[in-house]
């Protein structure tokens, strides 16, 4: 009896707390199945979670939310997402309507309480807006090259999203402060425009009404407003104890004495790696200056490998923390973080000096406080096994003078000092061995500090080499380069064999018929090289995008200039930053930049006068008022000389109606060798030049105001350039494809062939 009794004491309870669910989700979807897991939970708390199997054609939810604690919740179906498979809910006391026809919840409707029905609206105002007609389907864009990993075309698509991103917050903005009296206002501040500074947040929260401010979100700005008042710049660093990557514990309170970058980040957080490449770059310049960062993550329970490999494929070789509790991450929530990337920076003395340097910022930061980083290296080696006598470096110094060092090789011990203005490529070897595929040579780049190299004695290409970041990120690209070159190697010694022939039937004085076979033949070889090529630069483009600020991508960007679209070269040229731009190299793009941008479509062309194949003078200029296609070419170049047959076709189409050819040949050091290509493909009926080009003055690094190349930014042959009749650029063609060739046939049956 006292069972019963107990029991029946005990049953009122149980119907109380079921009675105390206020909140009520009902979904109906069309053809929805039954037995699929729907999961709620708050934004911010994933780890909160209300679940309920669907029935068919819908689901109910049934949650219990305290007075006061209003916010945004996920619900979502189970499983990996998909499109369509998770809705934003704004939930506090009352009833809630989701009615969709699917599939899942494809252009579902929500309502019910005001607040509900307040989300709905500013959704319907963003959607509609003129302002953002292309969002869904650039979001989409951008998840797909993420997802397939295609960096390059991510890094390209990034201003758009920028862009995109500023129109979305500023159209948010305006609909808070025209509905002031919403607790939805209150969520879309803070998890919309939760990157705005701190004061604008609390600037707009004062606006909204007290009972708009009665929930989770506005208290959470406050909260952030109190922290701030213990973490705001001026204000000691607050200590904390989190496991490094090997489960050791690390404190700040060890890093006492440095200045540090406290780096809030993720592995699942897109612009947290895109930030990523900007903390290497500051890291990489001031880490022998007493600085350093400490990175603490907020990924997720399961994620330590992808934590772990985030941080090897981005190369942060500076201590990292996490207690792997995603947004619940003690740290991150002692310093309310409420958004990543996030950082803080922290004097020797433990004062918060900054906070939020993203880009350039950071740099310029630490160059306020910190000395010029120094110019000097110290470089140990040791050769293992048979040793020569001596060793030489070759490496420009911190003055831009190139230097030839020897030093004598002691106990199979050397070293080298000296000066290097930033991290570059340098090139080592034994005494006496020079060519770049001698196994006793080895290039790698040197940068300013104390740095090791072990030599195997009989391939000095095996070297381990120790005290570089730099030369860490090169090695990884090589990695990923090597199974290509590992394809191509059996053709080398096929290609070397032809090119053999070619220069022995030439010092021979063989007829010219014969040449021309062997120099075809090599051609036809070389040509099976460029599926290998294009895979090699594709490797070097995605590194680049995912490296933007790494010396390596200077080192890559200047050979792949001449093969990139001038919009290309620009992006990745800007995202280089101000450090990788004022050196010597960076120079070097942006002087390539300009000339590749003279000889691009909306640019005048510029005027030049040369000597033609008859001896006459001639100049660009005289040509105004008809279209010019200037082709660069030159004897010795196979694609060249196949092309001239088309060429001819299209002159003899197009010069009635105002076509005129100009062809300028890369022979200036055998005029002898133009003449006759010119006289045996039959290409005399139209203006020929020469170059200009003076190797006396390149060789002295003098202006060569005469070298017609330079001014068109030629980087590789065949190159065609075709200027309108006012003698603007209209078309330039100098990738080599069919697809290609074929666009600028179009262009000049648009242009003539009416």
């Amino acid at each position: 009896m006292k069972k019963i009794i107990a029991f029946l004491f005990f049953l009122p309870v149980l119907i109380l707390a079921k009675a105390q669910k206020n909140t009520v989700v009902k979904a109906s979807i069309k053809d929805l199945a039954p037995g699929q897991w729907i999961y709620c939970y708050p934004l911010t708390d994933n780890l909160r979670k209300d679940s309920v199997q669907t029935v068919a054609g819908g689901f109910e939810l049934s949650l219990d939310i305290p007075p006061g604690e209003g916010d945004g919740y996920v619900i979502r179906f189970g499983g990996p997402y998909v499109e369509n498979s998770l809705e934003l809910v704004y939930l506090d006391k009352g009833n809630v309507r989701i009615k969709g026809d699917g599939p899942l919840f494809k252009n579902a409707k929500v309502s019910g309480t005001k607040a509900v029905d307040d989300m709905s609206a500013y959704n319907a105002y963003i959607k509609n807006s003129p302002l953002l007609k292309d969002r869904d389907s650039l979001y989409k864009l951008a998840n797909q090259l993420y997802t397939k990993k295609d960096t390059a075309a991510f890094a390209a698509l990034q201003p758009r999203l920028e862009a995109l991103d500023s129109t979305t917050n500023a159209l948010t903005k305006e609909w808070i402060l025209a509905h002031k009296s919403s607790p939805a206002s209150a969520f879309l501040l803070s998890f919309h425009l939760g990157r705005l500074g701190l004061d604008q947040r609390a600037a707009i929260l004062a606006q909204l009404s007290p009972a708009a401010r009665e929930n989770a979100p506005a208290k959470r700005i406050a909260n952030s407003i109190r922290v701030d008042s213990l973490t705001g710049i001026g204000r000691t660093a607050l200590d904390f104890t989190q496991d490094d990557t090997a489960g050791h514990p690390v404190s700040l309170k060890d890093f006492r004495g440095k200045y540090v970058l406290v780096d809030f980040w993720a592995s699942w957080c897109v612009p947290c790696r895109g930030e990523n490449p900007n903390v290497l770059a500051a890291y990489n310049q001031y880490r022998h200056q007493n600085f350093t960062v400490l990175g603490v993550s907020l990924d997720q329970p399961a994620g330590k490998d992808k934590w772990l490999k985030a941080i090897h494929d981005d190369h942060l070789a500076w201590t990292q923390v996490s207690d792997l509790k995603w947004w619940s991450n003690a740290v991150a929530k002692q310093y309310d973080i409420q958004s990543i990337p996030s950082n803080l920076l922290i004097d020797p003395q433990g004062k918060i000096v900054a906070k939020d340097l993203h880009g350039d910022e950071l740099q310029k930061e630490l160059a306020k406080v910190l000395p010029p980083p120094s110019h000097d290296f110290s470089l140990s080696g040791t050769i293992q096994g048979q040793a020569p006598d001596r060793v030489q470096l070759y490496y420009t110094d911190s003055a831009g003078q190139r230097h030839r060092d020897s030093c004598a090789v002691t106990g199979g011990r050397f070293i080298f000092q000296g000066t290097v203005a930033e991290p570059s490529m340098v090139f080592l070897g034994a005494s006496g061995a020079s060519a770049w595929d001698d196994p006793h040579t080895v290039e790698f780049f040197l940068e300013p500090g104390s740095m090791t190299i072990t030599l195997p004695g009989d391939d000095y290409k095996k070297a381990v080499i120790t005290g570089s970041p730099v030369e860490d990120e090169y090695r990884s690209l090589q990695q990923a380069e090597q199974p290509v070159y590992a394809e191509m190697k059996p053709l080398e010694p096929i290609y070397a064999a032809a090119g053999e022939a070619l220069r022995a039937a030439q010092k021979a004085g063989k007829d010219d018929k014969l040449i021309d076979t062997l120099r075809y033949r090599a051609a036809a070889i070389h040509d099976q090289f460029d599926p290998y090529y294009k895979r090699l630069r594709d490797i070097q483009i995605g590194f680049a995008a995912a490296n933007p600020q790494s010396y390596v991508t200077l080192m890559s960007m200047r050979m792949l200039v001449s093969e990139m679209p001038l919009d290309s070269v620009r992006l990745f040229y800007d995202r280089m930053g101000a450090t990788l731009q004022q050196t010597q190299a960076g120079k070097d793009i942006a002087e390539e930049i300009r000339k590749l941008a003279a000889g691009s479509p909306g640019s005048p062309a510029a005027d030049f006068t040369a000597k033609e194949l008859n001896g006459s003078t001639f100049s660009l200029s005289a040509l105004r008022g008809k279209y010019v296609l200037i082709d660069f070419w030159a004897s010795w170049c196979v694609p060249c000389r196949k092309s001239m047959p088309h060429v001819r076709e299209l002159y003899e189409q197009y010069k009635g109606k105002g076509l005129e050819v100009l062809a300028v040949s890369d022979d200036d050091h055998d005029s002898t060798v133009w003449k006759k290509a010119v006289a045996k493909d039959g290409t005399g009926i139209w203006h020929n030049v020469l170059r200009g080009l003076d190797w006396e003055k390149r060789r002295k690094n003098l202006p060569n105001d005469e070298d017609i190349s330079e001014k068109f930014g030629i980087h590789s042959l065949p190159t065609k350039i075709l200027i309108d009749p006012q003698g603007m650029i209209v078309g330039r063609y100098d990738q080599g494809t069919d697809e290609e060739a074929a666009a600028m046939d179009k262009k000049l049956a648009d242009l003539l062939g009416k």
